[in-house]
């Protein structure tokens, strides 16, 4: 199901949340894979849901080995003790949209201007409670 791409931060964070709806779908699955899904971790998700929505063929183990990396890259660098830590483990949706936009860039479907626009947005809008 190919959606077309949002072009404001506004329509980002709302895909964002749908992206998040559709990811907690998979809770009841879990246990298939003995791993327990929750909020938290639910941001190893962001990616593979980043290629559903613009119609993208997770099965292409390449590409989606490519966008998961970039992803979860992107999350480490900007949750290090040491370094840049931006609170992403108490805010477990703002971490999922990092992930999400952050496989939107590694897709280059979006420059490193709008990425942070959206995550911005984010930050300011996006509420984990």
């Amino acid at each position: 199901m190919k959606r077309d791409q949002p072009t404001t931060p506004a329509k980002w964070l709302d895909e964002i949340r749908r992206a998040i709806a559709d990811a907690r779908e998979t809770k009841p699955f879990g246990w298939l894979t003995g791993q327990r899904i929750t909020d938290a971790n639910l941001f190893h998700l962001a990616p593979l849901v980043c290629m559903k929505f613009r119609g993208l063929d997770y099965r292409d183990e390449e590409l989606r080995t490519r966008v998961t990396e970039g992803a979860l890259a992107n999350y480490v660098a900007n949750s290090d003790p040491d370094g840049i830590d931006h609170g992403l483990e108490s805010r477990p949706l703002l971490a999922f949209a990092m992930c999400y936009v952050a496989a939107h860039y590694v897709l280059d479907l979006i420059d490193e201007e709008q990425a942070s626009a959206v995550l911005e947005y984010c930050d300011e809008n996006l509420d984990d409670g």
